[in-house]
């Protein structure tokens, strides 16, 4: 996944986490990807400047991290496809996923869906909580020949598709 011609590299992973930044995702995912830049992709982060300077902090300093809002994440997004910074695509929510793979072409075909928490109006499975809308979005994104599985703790986990839990 993720792989240009020549070997170079771009975005790594997709993935869903409703937490963002936290220490699953620091001590797991971003060296398993050996991840360098990351961009998150949440519009209620990005305008907000304490949840934006939380996520900031979080990050160690040899990672490139950034929060965008949706608009403001394309030229971005199409930036990291072409650069050779290994990247990782971090969103809240599968439904920004599908908003984004109909507006920036050559993003993965992959949405690797992490930790995401029961609330009211949330569906639960063995491995995550997800609105009535992400289900919906999800099973838009298996249509369109996107590999959604769920995986709380990078490569090393354990993956479990979504065509087996969409029941």
């Amino acid at each position: 996944m993720g792989e240009r011609k020549g070997g170079r590299k771009m975005i790594r992973l997709v993935r869903v986490d409703e937490r963002l930044i936290h220490g699953q995702t620091m001590q797991f995912v971003v060296p398993d990807y050996s991840i360098r830049k990351i961009i998150v992709v949440d519009d209620m982060t990005a305008t907000n400047s304490l949840l934006k300077s939380i996520f900031q902090t979080a990050v160690p300093k040899h990672i490139n991290a950034n929060v965008y809002t949706l608009d403001d994440s394309i030229d971005v997004i199409k930036a990291a496809l072409e650069d050779s910074e290994t990247t990782l695509l971090l969103l809240k929510y599968p439904r920004t996923f599908l908003k984004l793979i109909s507006m920036v072409d050559g993003l993965p075909k992959e949405l690797n869906i992490g930790s995401q928490m029961a609330k009211n109006g949330t569906r639960y499975t063995d491995y995550a909580s997800l609105s009535l809308e992400d289900i919906a979005a999800c099973s838009e994104l298996t249509k369109g020949n996107v590999r959604v599985y769920f995986n709380a703790i990078g490569s090393s986990g354990s993956v479990v598709e979504w065509k087996e839990t969409k029941k």
